[in-house]
């Protein structure tokens, strides 16, 4: 949808937002202390690791690391992009999203809108012709061969397309929908001699395919009889990439149960037979194999996917295709497999002719991406031959080089140094330093700890320097309290504002140093902000997630923030100047000693710079007696 989102608009929606509710929408929560705890949705777990926190509206897995505010949830739970998970949040709140856009967005978003009523009218045209149109009763009685329930049908939206030219195309037209609308959704096909348009789908079950929230993007449709093409799908369309696309996830998300994997199918009625048979979580490819971004939308969902072929040759084709678009997507913490079904069959038919049962056990049989990734890799070599071994890692190089840096990667390299009997260091450089880019460089790995050590980043002069560590690190501390506590920014003085400013800019070598800058800035033009505000508004950023590690760390009570955050500023204040005054008194003592002759000013700044020396360690040494 077109048009930028207001950021006051996101801030005032998480601070309005109840992360518990939520989480709880998803999650069974129980309550703990001050926070809730369950099992968590992103890995599986039999004693509960994830906890929510209702004050800092955060949730965080000391299990696998999942942490995030509202917003993140629902982006890391039901796959959705940023702006989906603000839309689907507003919606949740009863609260309209605001656009700032041109005429030009506006006329974008009025056409997106146009179009999703357009392909909901049509869907409504095809699900009451399953139920009145003329010949819909052989339309019954097929879906009731293929042992349907009406529960089912109704859950999938499954349809009729009647056996007419121009019958949805009529029947739109009667809605104030005109026939270039129609044809640019691919409800009717335009011939380019005549000019003339009728409806693309007749005399076909018709199974309408849904976005993530539910809307329908297009249709597919499969003849009732042997006519061909057997199945045939909407075009690609303004609203509608197959490639993207899965048919029934949107289904399998909103079934009942915790959702901890989906098996990739090939067809609408593998789908739903197997939702019937209370396989809940099967998807399938549109016409297409598996894609880069099909892998993508499918782990954002869940940990585990379940590739499904049928066993003959094109399965076996498919397969590969499948396996060259998963291996980049393998970050640690994620499983795929490869199932392959008996020749002849496929999934409606196994599943209706075993049941549920047995299919599953398929499913749990199915072998590991590395099974089927060396079984791949040595078919038609002899890896007890030197050429069968070198000609082995050959192979495998290109597929390696695809997958993230990791624990599994790791795991491989060495499983396939023992195949062909030769050290995994080496075999691991020779996978590196083989010629093209490494594809999983592109591909986000592991989350890692992103707040850099303390005074690593500026090199070595930190460390031959205790007194720059230390006050590096007191002003990291003043960092996490001002994200913690946002308030205590407006609780400074002028002169306090001042220093701090300064002590950031000195820090801005430090990637946290940067960061601290941008929090500054942001909350001195956002008094009401609040933590979860600033995570929002860096949100998917490094920023933000440095931000969102910063809320987990332990601070101090509320009541003291104030008054400790200021104290500690002074105390930064006093080790900014005392190390300034140590600087400025080598440089000019070298000056000195070098034979330069000194200004009037700077021998009576040394003069100064001496007593100030000479006070500081007589304090000390009281101190120390």
């Amino acid at each position: 949808m077109a048009g930028r989102i207001p950021q006051y608009f996101i801030d005032d929606l998480v601070a309005r937002a109840d992360i518990v509710d939520v989480v709880g929408s998803a999650v069974k929560l129980k309550k703990s202390g001050r926070n809730w705890h369950g099992l968590c949705p992103f890995h599986n777990e039999k004693t509960p690791s994830f906890t929510v926190s209702q004050d800092k509206q955060f949730y965080h897995c000391f299990g696998c690391g999942a942490h995030g505010n509202a917003i993140g949830f629902l982006m890391e739970y039901d796959g959705l992009g940023y702006v989906e998970a603000i839309e689907d949040l507003a919606k949740q709140l009863g609260m309209e999203v605001p656009r700032d856009e041109n005429p030009t967005e506006a006329k974008k978003r009025q056409a997106a809108k146009k179009s999703a009523e357009t392909l909901e009218l049509a869907t409504q045209f095809y699900r009451n012709s399953l139920q009145v149109a003329e010949g819909c009763q052989r339309a019954q009685a097929y879906l009731q061969h293929r042992g349907l329930k009406p529960e089912t049908v109704e859950r999938f939206g499954i349809g009729y397309a009647p056996d007419g030219w121009e019958l949805l195309k009529k029947y739109l037209a009667g809605q104030s929908i005109s026939e270039g609308e129609q044809v640019s959704l691919g409800l009717l096909v335009q011939k380019e001699d005549t000019g003339r348009s009728y409806d693309r789908f007749r005399n076909r079950i018709m199974f309408p395919i849904r976005d993530w929230r539910g809307k329908v993007i297009a249709f597919g449709g499969r003849v009732l009889g042997d006519e061909k093409p057997k199945y045939l799908n909407s075009p690609e369309t303004p609203v509608f990439q197959k490639g993207r696309e899965l048919y029934g996830l949107y289904e399998a998300k909103t079934s009942p149960g915790q959702l901890e994997r989906l098996l990739v199918v090939e067809g609408y009625m593998d789908v739903v037979a197997l939702a019937e048979a209370g396989i809940s979580y099967a998807v399938a490819t549109l016409g297409t194999s598996a894609t880069s971004e099909h892998m993508e939308r499918l782990f954002k969902v869940v940990p585990e996917v379940v590739f499904c072929f049928d066993g003959d040759k094109a399965g076996k084709r498919a397969a590969e295709r499948a396996l060259d678009n998963v291996l980049p997507h393998m970050i640690d913490g994620r499983q795929a497999r490869f199932m392959f079904l008996p020749e002849g069959q496929d999934p409606d038919t196994l599943v209706r002719a075993n049941g549920k049962n047995l299919f599953e056990q398929r499913i749990v049989r199915a072998d590991s991406l590395s099974e089927y990734l060396f079984r791949f890799l040595q078919q038609g070599l002899n890896p007890l031959e030197p050429e069968g071994k070198a000609l082995l890692i050959q192979k495998a190089i290109p597929y390696f080089k695809k997958i993230p840096v990791g624990i599994l990667r790791t795991l491989l390299i060495q499983k396939l140094a023992e195949i062909v009997g030769v050290d995994a260091d080496g075999v691991r450089a020779q996978i590196d330093n083989s010629p093209g880019a490494a594809s999983h460089e592109s591909v986000q790995s592991q989350p890692v700890d992103i707040i850099p050590d303390y005074a690593v980043e500026t090199g070595t002069s930190a460390d031959n320097n205790p007194e720059v560590k230390l006050s590096t690190t007191y002003a990291y501390k003043l960092l996490v309290w001002a994200v913690r506590y946002p308030h205590v920014c407006q609780a400074l003085s002028d002169v306090e504002r001042q220093q701090l400013k300064e002590i950031i800019d000195e820090n801005k070598d430090f990637f946290w140093g940067k960061v601290f800058d941008l929090v500054f800035e942001y909350l001195k033009c956002t008094p009401g902000a609040t933590t979860s505000s600033l995570q929002a508004h860096w949100y998917g950023t490094e920023t933000g997630r440095l931000l969102d590690q910063i809320a987990l760390e332990d601070v101090l009570a509320e009541e003291f923030i104030v008054s400790e955050f200021k104290e500690w500023l002074r105390s930064l204040e006093l080790k900014r100047r005392e190390y300034q005054h140590n600087q400025r008194f080598d440089e000019l003592t070298r000056k000195s000693r070098s034979g330069q002759k000194l200004t009037k000013n700077e021998n009576e700044e040394l003069v100064m710079l001496l007593n100030l020396l000479a006070n500081k360690k007589s304090q000390s040494d009281g101190n120390s007696t």
